[in-house]
C-alpha cells in the first residue's frame, strides 16, 4: 500500500507549546481589542465565537495533535469566517473583497498544508504573504487593533513549523475517512460511478452456496478438543478461516457508506446473534468481536469463548442497554432518531461508541444454523449500516458415497451460504477469496500458525 503523507505535532516540542501560548494570548486579547475600539457590545457574539474557535484549535493541538492534527483546519476556517464578519461593517466594498479573499486563502493554504497536499515552504510562505497583505489592507494606524489577529497568525505559522511527518509506516487517518474505516481512493471511475446506480445494499447483493465434506475436519476437531483447544468447534474454524482469507484478500473487508468505498484493512469485525439460553422464551443479544488478520485457531477460540460468556451473562450487555434506550423513545421521536442516525451514518459522523454496539456495522454477520438443526438460510443484507457479507453455516448431515471398488462409505457434510455486496470488489476477486476460504475450512491445521504474509488493501 502506498504510504499516505500525514503530519503531527507533539506537546513535547517547544515550538508547539509556544504556538499554543500565542493562540491562547490571541483569545485573551480579543475582548480588549473591541473594548479599546469602542465596539464591544456590538461584537460580543463574534468575540465569544472567535475565542471559542481559537480555544478549540488549541485543544485539538494539545490533545489530538499526534493523530488528528489535520482536524485543526476546522477551527481555522471558523476563525477566518468570524474575522471577516468582524471587519466587514467598517470596510469599503474593495476592502471587504480583499479581506474575504485573503482569509479564504489563509484557510485553504492551512488546510492543504496540514493535510499533506502542499509543501511546507509554499504553505508557510503563502500564509506570511497573506498576513502581510492583511496589515497593508487594514492600514498602519490600525495595526495595533490587529494584535489578536497577528498573534493567531503567528501561532498558525509556528504550528506549521513544528509539524513532523509520520515515519512509522502505518496508515494515519485523514479527511474523508470514517471512524471505522479508511477511504479507498484509487478505484476506477466505473466502480465509483456504479455505486450511484446501485445505491442500496439489497439491490446489489449476490448469493451462493457450497457444500463441505467435513469428515476429516470432524476428526481434527475431536483430536484438538482432547489436546489443546477444548472448546474447538466448526464456528471457530469458520471465523479463523475468514480472518485468514482477509489476510490474503483484504478487499473482502471493504464496505460502502455514503456512496463511497472504505476498507477496515486489519480490523475484522464479526457480528453474531447469541441466545442467552437454548429455550424458545430466552432472549437474544448481539456480540461483536474484533479480530486481526494474523489470528490463529488458538486466539480465535479464546476470544470467541470470552464473548460467548459475556453475551450469555444475566447482566445486560452494551448492545442490550443501547437497544433499551432507543426502545424508550416515543414513536414519532423514535422515527426521527433513526432518520438522524441514518444521516449521520451517511456522512460518517456516528460516534465510535455507537458503532461498537451496532449490529449493522461490521465486516461480516455470522450465524450458525447447526445449533438449531436446520439447513443454512440466505439472510438479506441490511441497508442501514455497512455490513457487506452475511455468512450462514448449516447443520451437519451424513451421506453414503460409493467407492470405485463398489464399497460404500458414510461421509459427514455441511452446507454454508454467503450473501455479499457485489460492489466492494469484482467477481474474480470474490471467487479467488472464497476458494481460499474453502481451502482453510477443509484444512484447519493450516490455521494453527499465523499467516506468513499479510496483504494490505490498495490506497
Amino acid at each position: 500500500m502506498k504510504k499516505q503523507k500525514t503530519y503531527f505535532v507533539s506537546r513535547r516540542n517547544w515550538l508547539t507549546l509556544l504556538a499554543v501560548f500565542l493562540l491562547l494570548a490571541s483569545a485573551a486579547a480579543l475582548p480588549f481589542q473591541h473594548i479599546k475600539a469602542g465596539n464591544f457590545p456590538d461584537h460580543t457574539t463574534i468575540t465569544i465565537l472567535s475565542a471559542g474557535a481559537v480555544l478549540l484549535l488549541s485543544a485539538i493541538v494539545l490533545f489530538h495533535g499526534e493523530e488528528f492534527f489535520f482536524r485543526t483546519a476546522i477551527p481555522v476556517w471558523l476563525w477566518c469566517l468570524l474575522e471577516c464578519l468582524s471587519v466587514f461593517p467598517y470596510s469599503s466594498v474593495w476592502q471587504k473583497s480583499g479581506f474575504l479573499l485573503l482569509y479564504v486563502c489563509i484557510a485553504i493554504l492551512y488546510t492543504a498544508l496540514t493535510s499533506g497536499k502542499l509543501g511546507k515552504k509554499y504553505g508557510i510562505g503563502g500564509i506570511l504573504v497573506c498576513a502581510a497583505l492583511l496589515v497593508i489592507l487594514r492600514g498602519v494606524p490600525a495595526v495595533y487593533q490587529m494584535l489578536p489577529t497577528l498573534l493567531m497568525l503567528a501561532g498558525l505559522i509556528l504550528l506549521t513549523l513544528s509539524m513532523k511527518e509520520h515515519k512509522d509506516g502505518l496508515y494515519h487517518q485523514m479527511w474523508g475517512d470514517r471512524p471505522d474505516g479508511r477511504r479507498v481512493r484509487s478505484l476506477s471511475a466505473v466502480t465509483d460511478v456504479g455505486i450511484y446506480f446501485m445505491p442500496n445494499r439489497n439491490g446489489a447483493h449476490t448469493m451462493f452456496a457450497d457444500t463441505l465434506d467435513i469428515t476429516e475436519v470432524e476428526r481434527y476437531i475431536h483430536a484438538k478438543r482432547r489436546s489443546d483447544i477444548p472448546h474447538l468447534s466448526m464456528v471457530q474454524i469458520f471465523l479463523t478461516a475468514y480472518c485468514r482469507t482477509m489476510a490474503e484478500y483484504p478487499a473482502l473487508n471493504r464496505f460502502i457508506s455514503g456512496q463511497k468505498i472504505y476498507t477496515r484493512d486489519g480490523d475484522i469485525v464479526f457480528n453474531m446473534t447469541v441466545k442467552k439460553k437454548m429455550t424458545v422464551e430466552a432472549e437474544e443479544t448481539i456480540i461483536k468481536i474484533h479480530f486481526k488478520p494474523d489470528e490463529t485457531l488458538y486466539t480465535v477460540s479464546e476470544k470467541l469463548e470470552a464473548a460467548f460468556q459475556e453475551g450469555k451473562a444475566e447482566d445486560d450487555s452494551n448492545f442490550d442497554r443501547t437497544a433499551s434506550l432507543i426502545k424508550a423513545i416515543p414513536g414519532l421521536l423514535k422515527k426521527f432518531t433513526i432518520w438522524l442516525l441514518k444521516v449521520l451514518d451517511y456522512f460518517g459522523l456516528i460516534p465510535l461508541f455507537l458503532l461498537d454496539v451496532s449490529p449493522f456495522h461490521g465486516s461480516v454477520f455470522f450465524t450458525s444454523m447447526a445449533s438449531l438443526g436446520i439447513p443454512p438460510v440466505y439472510h438479506h443484507l441490511y441497508d442501514f449500516g455497512n455490513l457487506p457479507v452475511f455468512l450462514c453455516m448449516g447443520d451437519k448431515y451424513k451421506t453414503v458415497t460409493q467407492q470405485s471398488d463398489g464399497t460404500t462409505e458414510t461421509r459427514k457434510k455441511m452446507k454454508f451460504t454467503v450473501v455479499s455486496d457485489e460492489r466492494i470488489c469484482d467477481g474474480f476477486y470474490y471467487s479467488r477469496g472464497f476458494k481460499a476460504f474453502k481451502k482453510y475450512l477443509l484444512h484447519p491445521e493450516l490455521l494453527e500458525q499465523p499467516p506468513k504474509t499479510i496483504r494490505h488493501d490498495i490506497p
